[in-house]
């Protein structure tokens, strides 16, 4: 992995709005996906989504073609933080709910990708529910006050990274919501959707299965992350920056992500 070209994703990322094209974003004319939304406005987006990529979790970029975050600590050992104490940014949310509350394509990459394994050739298309869409977002005092939460086990391997020259980022704010699926899908003999082809879809899309019917298939998940926007400054505090965040003062937000960079894959570092 070639860290200095990593690092240097920051800095691309940083310039906005215009620094979209790091990861092949450039503005251009698409359909209504989720995808583009979250682009405009400023996440990298999860594809499939997650329940895992929550604030206060501290990232590193393990692959960029495709995307691949490592996870080097969860909100829990990095914060002492849980889901229901995460604070929703009412603003965010509901701005970003006017435009996603709606039945949006499934973006035809993540579908093809879906289908590429074989198990779930036989669907045809996806269309997506958003609802309950909510933008969690941490403050930096959110953060300077739960660094004494954190665990020294993450502690060690935020030093450890660090000390690499590994570039590490927090993520910041997370859009979450709830959806349901209803997959169209090539039948059985018996005019129904095969019970191992339901099963797979409800596992690569987090989500179960609520019905079937003929070549119907719908499926619901809960509080799943569609996308993230992060922070390296807030990654540094109580390591290379001071826990009560004195050095950190003048520093504006610095993204390691872009916002239109896709996400693909999400796991603890090896």
């Amino acid at each position: 992995m070639n860290w200095k070209a990593i690092a240097a994703l920051g800095a691309v990322a940083a310039l906005g709005i215009g620094g979209y094209v790091l990861f092949g974003y450039v503005g251009a004319t698409r359909s209504a996906t989720i995808g583009k939304i979250l682009a405009d406005n400023g996440f990298t987006e999860f594809k499939p989504p997650t329940q895992s990529a929550l604030p206060g979790t501290l990232v590193l970029v393990t692959g960029t073609d495709p995307v691949a975050l490592g996870v080097v600590c969860r909100p829990e050992q990095a914060l002492g933080l849980t889901l229901a104490e995460i604070p929703v940014s009412p603003s965010a949310s509901s701005d970003l709910s006017a435009v996603l509350n709606r039945t949006l394509v499934l973006d035809a990459g993540l579908l093809a990708r879906l289908k590429a394994g074989g198990k779930l050739a036989g669907v045809r298309d996806i269309r997506i529910t958003l609802t309950n869409v909510r933008v969690l977002e941490l403050s930096d005092d959110d953060v300077i006050r739960r660094i004494a939460n954190r665990d020294p086990a993450c502690a060690q391997a935020v030093r450890m990274r660090l000390d690499a020259g590994q570039p590490l980022t927090m993520i910041k704010a997370a859009l979450m919501a709830d959806v349901t699926y209803t997959a169209t899908s090539r039948t059985d003999a018996d005019g129904e959707v095969s019970l191992d082809l339901r099963e797979e879809l409800a596992a690569s899309l987090k989500s179960s299965v609520t019905a079937s019917d003929g070549g119907t298939i719908t499926l619901a998940g809960q509080d799943l992350v569609w996308g993230i926007r992060d922070d390296q400054v807030l990654a540094m505090l109580g390591s290379v920056l001071s826990a009560t965040g004195t050095e950190s003062a003048g520093l504006e937000e610095r993204p390691l992500l872009a916002g239109g960079a896709v996400v693909e894959s999400f796991a603890p570092v090896d």
